[in-house]
């Protein structure tokens, strides 16, 4: 299913009199592209060496500090990143830096899974970031290559039926970049295509610039994508007057010979392979739009599915965003279009309306042939939509008014005008209640915090978790890891939830001393990794003969290893060489909190130099331990452990051994359950249980953006889109000057103001004027992130404000 974390999203937008700026000099930029080499268009793939191509362009000395790209809005619905070889055909490969211009070597995470749990589906997100000791600056490039998979092929044989697992960068148009530079400039595009050769038209591309056109809209009056047309229809392109548009269309297919099953969660009007692509150059006329007829592909034996998408090009190779994407389905042997729109709901009212939610129900519409869903605005902005008579929209704020609208669409995509209602939620009455059963867990440098839910009339906003009196982070989940920690130190640990208003609840307290070697619970997985045989250690220990790896060889020796009791353990080992893929281990575990322990040594005499063999440590897809030296740690010939605390959600816990110098190495895993009695956070299915979403593990039930994991993982409401995206910008006038009151500030993300007088180039990085990071929402206080306000001086005209977030994780 397709499922998506969009990084910003117009809240609301107060009309001012606004004087258009220019670029300034000195301003961050970028470039990605998205070439994948040699081949035909229809086989090459970006797991081929080179195929991204990032470029700083910045002129103000701005240095790249992270990237990501994002699939799930791409020309082809439910392509993935697909590292493992689980999620398309069994090809998989992880990100591979191929060159690099920069100093030190940047971090890569898999993010957003596809499923929604965990990394058979693949992941729809791929972060790249350039931490202490890595610089990325202006005139670098890099390039790296990595397996992007459509899932409906999964278990195919590669490279897919008619090549449908070579994914190509063309068929990358749409999905969207997001760069982060070092001065918080955030600038985000979706990639658009090249027009010229037949390899550049394997490409696509996304430029970030403060010199970036204006986004055009594309849509077909009347319809709601995606739809299905017995005639060619005509497109519409919304963008600024006089401005010459690349219209591209692509024409798909959905190849499933020889996939089991017959393909893998398939959804309506969904393909995998782009076979035609064709462009033509229009210009906008005067009144800001111009209506383009299509030339849709049709063949009986691969159907009719079509994608539309358009780029605003200019002189001297400045060009805009993609558009959105329009798909439908050419059927010119189908039963006659349908072009009459259903009725508008009726009677649409509010019940339950509380501090923090209210429920809308409305009577059903007609239509001539049948209604499909209806879909539900809240202040202008699409929040879900539904196919049942109702709606509860949770995570509302107290003392505020909502503008309400409904609209009814039906199975040719066409809507009907909208049922409107304004609903006010009261004011915030109560304190949260405290934060519940408080636990923690002592490890080597660690200590780990769990705790049970708060409860609040208006909503828990997130927890405040303090150290020995001293704030040590904000948090918006059930937990927190707090490392760096010295080993035989007592800490002193509390916790407060914030309600949205901004109120404290009474602290909860819990000590904890981490210390080295420290386990808890039951061992549950003990493996002699490289061992043959199973091996029974000196506390009558049984660790299995070696398994659940995915390459490498094992080897024995008989040197002397220091530093353990259990020196046999450490006798045997399981490498990979540099032909091998990087090391992996699986194993079927059920879901719940776990302590990881990993054994290693160095017998290499070739490795008994600090830098030698140094590789990185993955969990469950986090990075868990960055550049391990074992010789560095621990000396040559001598046991080397690395603890650390790990959540299991799909059943199935990952380890992940990535090489940055020389071959991974391993000699044992040991694996501890956490006790029920520290009283951790609900799984996965029992949060999606109290929210009545039992057993929708995957997708994005209330259609706003997040899919359930992601929600559950930022706890917020999955039954409310806006919580998603949406927050609600109020703009009032004070002695001539615009003032614009932000909604309550969450501290785990940052905030983007941008104003412009052209609503399609409001988006654009060059119209910002305010950034709050997350950092500094931390160190406000309760009141000041209620009261933040920004006041523009602008004089008399007309122009738009909207406000755009980020999420930065911890």
């Amino acid at each position: 299913m397709p499922r998506s974390i969009v990084a910003g999203l117009a809240l609301a937008f107060a009309v001012l009199a606004v004087s258009g700026t220019a670029a300034a000099a000195g301003e961050a930029a970028a470039k990605l592209t998205a070439n994948s080499g040699a081949g035909s268009m229809g086989s090459s793939s970006t797991n081929t060496t080179g195929s991204f191509q990032l470029e700083n362009n910045a002129s103000g000395g701005q240095r790249i500090v992270s990237f990501k790209i994002d699939l799930s809005t791409a020309v082809l619905m439910d392509i993935v990143f697909d590292p493992a070889g689980t999620a398309g055909d069994p090809d998989g490969k992880a990100f591979e830096l191929d060159t690099y211009d920069g100093t030190g070597t940047p971090l890569h995470s898999f993010e957003n899974p596809h499923d929604g749990i965990g990394s058979e589906d693949g992941y729809d997100v791929l972060r790249v970031d350039f931490g202490t000791g890595v610089d990325f600056g202006p005139g670098d490039r890099m390039t790296f290559s990595a397996d992007v998979d459509p899932t409906n092929v999964k278990g195919a044989p590669g490279p897919g039926p008619e090549h449908s697992a070579s994914i190509s960068g063309l068929e990358l148009i749409g999905a969207t970049v997001t760069v982060t530079f070092d001065d918080n400039t955030v600038m985000s595009v979706r990639m658009g295509g090249l027009a010229g050769n037949s390899n550049t038209n394997k490409m696509s591309v996304g430029v970030m610039s403060p010199d970036n056109l204006a986004t055009p809209v594309i849509s077909v009056p009347g319809k709601l994508s995606p739809f299905t047309s017995t005639t060619q229809p005509t497109v519409r392109i919304d963008g600024p007057a006089g401005a010459n548009v690349r219209l591209w269309t692509f024409y798909s297919a959905l190849y499933l010979d020889g996939v089991p099953g017959g393909g893998y969660d398939i959804d309506p009007y969904e393909t995998n392979k782009i076979i035609g692509y064709g462009f033509s150059t229009v210009t906008i006329g005067g009144g800001g739009s111009v209506d383009v007829p299509l030339d849709l592909d049709y063949d009986p034996s691969t159907g009719g599915i079509n994608q539309v998408a358009a780029v605003v090009e200019g002189s001297g190779g400045l060009r805009s965003s993609s558009s959105n994407i329009l798909t439908i389905d050419y059927d010119p042997g189908g039963v006659s279009s349908d072009d009459e729109p259903p009725s508008i709901p009726g009677n649409l009212s509010a019940s339950a309306v509380s501090a923090s939610s209210l429920t809308l129900g409305w009577d059903a519409s007609t239509d001539n042939t049948a209604i499909d869903r209806y879909t539900i605005f809240r202040d202008g902005g699409e929040i879900a939509s539904t196919t049942q008579l109702s709606f509860t929209d949770g995570g509302r704020l107290p003392a505020t008014s909502y503008i309400y609208e409904v609209v009814a669409v039906d199975i040719a995509g066409n809507q009907s005008g909208p049922a409107t209602l304004s609903v006010s939620t009261p004011p915030d009455q109560d304190d949260p209640t405290p934060p519940g059963s408080l636990q923690a867990i002592g490890g080597d440098g660690w200590v780990q915090l769990f705790w049970s839910a708060a409860s609040d009339d208006s909503g828990v906003e997130g927890y405040r978790v303090y150290r020995d009196a001293v704030l040590v982070s904000t948090v918006s989940g059930l937990g927190f890891l707090d490392s760096g920690l010295v080993n035989g130190t007592s800490y002193e640990y509390s916790v407060v939830a914030v309600d949205l208003a901004g109120k404290e609840s009474p602290p909860a307290t819990v000590s904890a001393t981490p210390e080295a070697g420290a386990a808890v619970g039951n061992g549950v997985l003990r493996v002699n990794a490289g061992g043959e045989f199973p091996y029974v250690d000196p506390e009558g220990n049984t660790w299995e003969a070696d398994y659940g790896f995915n390459t490498g060889s094992r080897s024995t020796y008989t040197t002397t290893i220091l530093g353990t009791d259990n020196p046999e353990l450490y006798q045997s080992r399981r490498s990979v060489s540099s032909s091998n893929p990087d090391l992996h281990y699986g194993f079927e575990l059920p879901d719940g909190n776990y302590q990881v322990i990993l054994h290693f040594v160095e017998v290499w005499t070739g490795g008994f130099t600090a830098g030698a063999r140094v590789f990185d440590v993955s969990a469950e897809g986090t990075l868990m331990v960055d550049d391990l030296d074992i010789f560095d740690r621990a000396g040559g010939n001598t046991a080397c452990t690395v603890t650390f605390p790990v959540v299991v959600s799909d059943g199935h816990l990952d380890l992940d051994f990535t090489r940055v110098a020389n071959n991974p190495t391993i000699s044992g895993i040991e694996v501890f359950e956490i006790p029920e009695n520290v009283g951790g956070p609900p799984t996965f299915e029992e949060w999606l249980t109290l929210h009545g979403l039992d057993g929708e593990t995957a997708g994005d039930s209330d259609g706003g953006g997040l899919d359930n994991l992601a929600e559950f993982q930022l706890q917020l409401d999955p039954t409310d889109a806006a919580d998603d995206l949406e927050f609600r910008l109020v703009g009032h006038r004070d002695a001539g000057a615009m003032v614009l009151s932000f909604p309550p500030l969450k501290p785990i993300g940052d905030y983007f103001l941008h104003r412009s007088p052209d609503l399609e180039d409001i988006g654009n990085p060059a119209n910002r004027i305010d950034t709050v990071t997350r950092s500094q929402i931390e160190a406000m206080t309760p009141q000041e992130r209620e009261d933040y306000s920004v006041t523009d001086p602008a004089g008399p005209g007309n122009a738009f404000y909207q406000l755009f977030f980020e999420p930065v994780a911890e």
